[in-house]
């Protein structure tokens, strides 16, 4: 039996983004994606990277352990970047800034796809539009993580107890806490 990776709850919260977007066209390609797939395959992109984390990164930026697992739409290119703070506490955890922000989830075959473009130009032409994209991957990656979490990949990382995975819209943006563990 395969893995579904959202609940009701998913397609309840994005019903009203959805409805909320001002081109028609944007609206009914939304509606139309398969978000059962994106899950899995973000759950996958982001188990890969996990994996894949030169944990020598860490020692160079003398990180000996991560609090915070910050996961941030690239709003200039439409993939998901991943970067790791050191500190668990949230109101000084990403004084330091970005330290290694890196592309885990690629999002060009899902704009390619749905919208007929690439993601290097989905913030143009999506428009107004483009924060209920980000809103739906929100949403998507808010009800896996848990499971993201509990991989082998993901637990070999240092992290503090206890640690924070949150997510941010854009770089500037304020982060949500999506998870603690």
């Amino acid at each position: 039996m395969k893995t579904k990776f959202l609940t009701p709850s998913f397609y309840t919260d994005i019903e009203p983004v959805t409805d909320n977007f001002e081109n028609s066209e944007f609206k009914a390609i939304m509606a139309k994606v398969d978000w059962e797939k994106e899950a899995e395959k973000c759950y996958n992109d982001l188990v890969s990277f996990f994996k894949q984390v030169d944990k020598q990164r860490f020692d160079r930026h003398k990180i000996e352990s991560i609090g915070v697992v910050d996961i941030c739409w690239n709003e200039y290119g439409g993939n998901i970047e991943v970067d790791f703070m050191p500190d668990n506490d949230l109101d000084i955890a990403f004084d330091e800034g970005c330290i290694m922000n890196d592309s885990a989830i690629d999002n060009d075959g899902f704009f390619e796809q749905y919208f007929s473009i690439s993601g290097d130009v989905s913030f143009e032409v999506i428009d107004r539009d483009y924060s209920g994209v980000i809103m739906h991957f929100y949403k998507m990656i808010e009800q896996i993580i848990g499971s993201v979490a509990k991989t082998e990949e993901f637990r070999s990382l240092p992290l503090k107890k206890p640690f924070y995975v949150t997510f941010s819209f854009f770089h500037d943006d304020e982060r949500d806490v999506i998870f603690k563990g």
